[in-house]
């Protein structure tokens, strides 16, 4: 006999290919020019999984071909280019935090894509004018560490600097810089959305990598596919290298909300108590509970009650979301959030591994989205992204003791899951526009 999951991979893959036969029926009526025209364009497409690129030329990347002249630690410019998060360039304050960016003769900058070290980082970035002064044409708002910013037509030339009406200038902590020609942005060429002032589901998670190893296809079907307003909260935000990373693993899943990061150490230990001891429970709370009054989430899903291989951690993220369920509607706890954010009741909650109501998702379905790849080959892509990790024993695994495909209903105030395939089931359906 077939077992549940490969009867499911068999039906699926008959919906696809009669997808597929009705995607070929509707090409045959319609011409491909017709079919653009109502995809929209802009912004809203340039955010797509899987770009078209039809209408207008990819940007390519010009980084190497163009000029650098740094106003400072100009030998060390060449850490911001290396590929590596581990390496990064630092320019003195004041004047010296400043470099000129020359293109090759016939091209201009599209955008650049800055990639920070440690914190985000706000800067101008001037052209000349007809007289030959540095005239500021565009800044980044200094939110993001992965921070893209487009620049006006013609630019061949221009200057990275604080800006003018900074009245201290800072140090530049540059981990990676890169130069777009115009067109198109390839696929990894990340441009955040804020945190989000509503979630749909909001994932709970103890380290950067955690999202993606104990929670599987989670993102890549819920935000890459379905396009749910997805937020990543990171209880520790750990080495600058692994944030970077985990950016460009949420990315690869479809997540284009930005991540928020708590502020505890990396430390471990195997029981919630001595986690707490280490952490302190109130502020685990107090943070945990904000979060949710922040976030309102129609779903919330964290980590199993028993830390997965056991870590303190993992277990304290389950322990403090749980807890912050009957906490966030209440004015009289953490009335600071409260204040700010009001109270929340969140709808359904799901636990990692829980052992009641039980969805066992199949990661392993073709999805249009990717170009066919699975949610579990996204997953398995994301992961690859913390580099910092390939050493490990760790990697993606639909199957054994910590199954990324099982999840349990913990609590919901929509009634019991009937269907068990769906986060979202009982709660009502939310139609995006392709500009949301």
């Amino acid at each position: 006999m077939r077992s549940r999951k490969e009867a499911k991979r068999l039906f699926f893959f008959a919906r696809s290919a009669a997808a597929a036969l009705a995607l070929i029926t509707l090409l045959t009526l319609f011409p491909p020019t017709t079919l653009a025209e109502t995809a929209g364009t802009g912004d809203a497409a340039s955010r797509l999984l899987v770009r078209d690129t039809d209408e207008e030329e990819t940007a390519r990347e010009l980084t190497e071909e163009c000029g650098i002249a740094p106003a400072s630690n100009k030998k060390e410019f060449s850490r911001a280019r290396d590929g590596s998060y581990r390496t990064y360039w630092t320019s003195q304050g004041g004047k010296g935090a400043a470099f000129i960016v020359t293109l090759p003769e016939g091209e201009e900058a599209g955008g650049i894509w800055f990639q920070w070290y440690e914190h985000p980082h706000a800067v101008a970035v001037q052209v000349r004018d007809a007289a030959g002064e540095w005239q500021e044409c565009g800044r980044t708002g200094g939110v993001f560490l992965s921070d893209y910013l487009p620049l006006p037509p013609g630019t061949a030339e221009f200057r990275v600097a604080n800006p003018k009406d900074v009245k201290k200038s800072t140090p530049l902590p540059l981990a990676e810089f890169h130069v777009y020609s115009r067109g198109s942005l390839p696929p990894e060429v990340q441009v955040w959305n804020p945190p989000a002032e509503k979630a749909d589901l909001l994932l709970l998670a103890a380290h950067p990598d955690d999202e993606i190893l104990w929670f599987g296809g989670v993102l890549p079907v819920y935000a890459g596919v379905q396009r749910k307003t997805t937020q990543v909260c990171l209880m520790v935000p750990t080495l600058p290298r692994r944030r970077l990373e985990s950016l460009d693993g949420l990315w690869t899943c479809g997540v284009r909300n930005y991540p928020v990061f708590g502020y505890f150490k990396d430390v471990y230990s195997l029981s919630v108590r001595d986690q707490y001891a280490r952490w302190d429970k109130n502020a685990v709370l107090k943070l945990v509970t904000g979060w949710v009054r922040r976030f309102r989430p129609d779903v919330v899903i964290t980590h199993d009650f028993k830390g997965e291989y056991g870590h303190g951690a993992h277990r304290v993220c389950a322990d403090a979301l749980t807890k912050a369920l009957e906490l966030a509607p209440d004015p009289e706890k953490y009335p600071e959030s409260y204040q700010e954010y009001g109270g929340w009741d969140v709808p359904k909650c799901y636990i990692h591994l829980y052992g009641e109501n039980v969805i066992d998702f199949d990661w392993r379905i073709p999805l249009p989205e990717f170009g066919g790849r699975t949610a579990f080959d996204v997953a398995t892509d994301a992961f690859a992204c913390h580099v910092s990790q390939k050493d490990t024993e760790y990697s993606v695994e639909d199957s054994g003791p910590c199954d990324c495909s099982l999840f349990g209903l913990y609590r919901s105030l929509v009634g019991p899951d009937r269907d068990h395939d769906d986060l979202f089931e009982n709660l009502p359906s939310v139609v995006r526009d392709e500009d949301d």
